[in-house]
């Protein structure tokens, strides 16, 4: 009985880690169907052959930006890997790596960063890949997400909830298995200091 009172804490981080990495994926995946709920969106890169090692280049002017741009980028065939790199206005870089046919990034608007966004994608694969990269508002951020998307505009509230539930979980869980331990090892001491 004592083993599992001490294990109920381990159990409680193991269900956050669970729940933390679901959520994650789940985020991270959401975004492969995003372009289909885009109220406004355009294409920087349409079908462009990429080959192996090499990277395709393009700007975006701070006008093409909405309050919440998604950039998204699609590779054929879908095991393609490639690097997406986006640098913005103010130097700073984004990088993002992917083998799964696509890859996204969130561009916030900043009044006070008003520039040109330079892209980069870069084949990491060794064959030729074919991509294409949309531009448009997120649906999810800017909250234009409707009806006629059914479920599909719940799942990244969802998933942001359970990364959530997992990081509070993983906590709660830790700060358990701490007390049971020290609560554990405390009779073990003061038994010592008697027989002594």
């Amino acid at each position: 009985m004592a083993k599992l009172w001490i294990l109920r804490g381990l159990i409680i981080v193991s269900i956050g880690a669970v729940l933390l990495v679901v959520g994650s994926n789940i985020f991270d995946n959401s975004y492969d169907i995003v372009e289909s709920m885009m109220k406004t969106k355009h294409d920087i890169i349409e079908d462009k052959e990429v080959s192996q090692g090499q990277s395709i280049n393009s700007t975006i002017t701070w006008d093409e930006l909405s309050e919440h741009t998604v950039l998204v980028a699609h590779v054929m065939p879908v095991l393609g890997s490639i690097k997406l790199q986006v640098t913005e206005p103010n130097g700073e870089i984004f990088e993002k790596e992917s083998n799964n046919g696509f890859v996204y990034h969130i561009i916030e608007k900043r009044p006070q960063e008003q520039g040109n966004y330079s892209l980069s994608i870069l084949n990491l694969g060794n064959a030729p890949v074919n991509v294409t990269v949309v531009l448009g508002e997120d649906p999810y951020l800017s909250g234009t997400c409707d009806s006629v998307n059914g479920i599909n505009c719940y799942v990244i509230p969802a998933a942001i909830g359970m990364v959530i539930i997992g990081m509070i979980t993983l906590i709660v869980g830790s700060l358990i298995t701490i007390n049971d331990f020290r609560k554990k090892r405390k009779p073990s001491t003061d038994s010592n200091i008697i027989q002594h």
